[in-house]
């Protein structure tokens, strides 16, 4: 595969794990929930095709940035590895689901729990955001689905895929592409 981020050791191959269900498909690839088959422990899996040039710096860049972005506000980046001609991305699995999805079970709350749980979801995504700009890394596209509650309910922020460095030189904001 030449240089990429998938060359490094990895600790999983595609062969460990049994697809549970497939959560999307797109142009950007395939996300699939993912069974480890030794642990029964889920994960989520991401595919995406890695032929031409283009795709295999879209991949390369987004798993830079995924291990840029590390911290415990953000969903957690496991492991990188090649099959056949993807590349696939190995990240924690979130058992709380995505903030949409939440924000309507919260529907039955009250005012009083609304507020608790809001305040701290709200707290959790400005330490993500906070430590992404200390990194002078952009989201671009932050929304509930975006937002992931792990099993405990904590945020996470996800979906890295448009994320971009920025840089600051004089008193203008320059986008690295």
């Amino acid at each position: 595969m030449g240089n990429n981020q998938s060359d490094q050791t990895s600790q999983y191959k595609y062969e460990d794990f049994n697809i549970i269900e497939s959560l999307q498909t797109g142009a950007f690839g395939r996300i699939y929930m993912v069974e480890l088959k030794s642990t029964k422990e889920l994960f989520i899996m991401k595919r995406l095709s890695y032929i031409s040039e283009k795709e295999k710096k879209m991949a390369d860049e987004e798993i830079a940035m995924l291990k840029l972005a590390q911290s415990r506000y953000t969903v957690q980046l496991i492991d990188c590895f090649s099959f056949d001609v993807d590349i696939c991305i190995l990240q924690e699995y979130c058992q709380g689901g995505n903030l949409r999805e939440f924000i309507v079970k919260m529907e039955t709350w009250t005012v009083e729990d609304k507020m608790i749980k809001c305040q701290m979801i709200f707290f959790q995504v400005l330490m993500s955001l906070k430590h992404l700009h200390q990194l002078k890394i952009v989201h671009r596209d932050l929304k509930p689905e975006n937002i992931f509650l792990d099993k405990d309910g904590n945020a996470k922020t996800g979906d890295f895929g448009l994320l971009k460095i920025k840089i600051i030189q004089s008193s203008y904001l320059y986008q690295l592409v």
